[in-house]
């Protein structure tokens, strides 16, 4: 088992259902403020979101919510692969889907989930893209601010998905039925260069 930060890895003795881990760090009053996540096996820990990040996952929960649908930030969301539970940005779902207030959510009462890229890309671009599309969650929204691009993953099967719709900040990005709306992007800023470090 392996704890991992933006800014350090520590390496942890295995243990035999990483999920009750996952539930005593949850517990813990010192990391109320991290994001606490299960990737590819791994336990990971990440601070708190820049001001850019959080406004585009206000914003798109904003929107979802206007449209009937209910928009849960880092709601922690499972499958039959019991080495990953991650929390996505925002878990889009039904009301009657969350009725009995089951938690970690599973993947079969999602529609959507959405990720705003904050440090490691290949989190969000490899491996929840594959865990999210094996799991059958029908659609992935990827927002990188990195690069001012939105992408979402349709289709999802065994590898993946199927397909993927590239859309440039400030272009609506179209989303299919169940929802049949598209999101204003309009608002979403690019993450300014980054300060050199001394």
């Amino acid at each position: 088992m392996t704890v991992m930060s933006e800014e350090s890895i520590v390496t942890m003795s295995p243990i035999a259902n990483p999920h009750e881990l996952l539930r005593f760090l949850e517990e813990v009053p010192e990391l109320d403020e991290l994001k606490i996540e299960l990737i590819d096996g791994k336990i990971v820990l990440q601070a708190s979101a820049t001001p850019f990040h959080n406004r585009i996952v206000r914003d798109l929960g904003s929107q979802f919510q206007r449209e009937d649908w209910e928009a849960l930030p880092e709601q922690a969301v499972i499958s039959p692969d019991s080495s990953f539970e991650p929390k996505p940005d925002l878990s889009v779902t039904t009301l009657d889907a969350i009725a009995d207030n089951p938690n970690p959510l599973p993947c079969h009462s999602v529609d959507l989930v959405v990720e705003v890229v904050s440090g490691d890309r290949d989190v969000d671009q490899i491996k929840k893209l594959f865990w999210y599309g094996t799991s059958k969650v029908p659609l992935y929204l990827i927002v990188d601010p990195h690069d001012g691009l939105s992408h979402l993953h349709a289709q999802p099967y065994g590898q993946g998905y199927r397909t993927r719709t590239t859309t440039e900040f400030g272009r609506p990005i179209e989303l299919p039925e169940p929802f049949g709306f598209a999101l204003d992007t309009t608002r979403f800023k690019i993450y300014p260069p980054r300060r050199p470090t001394r």
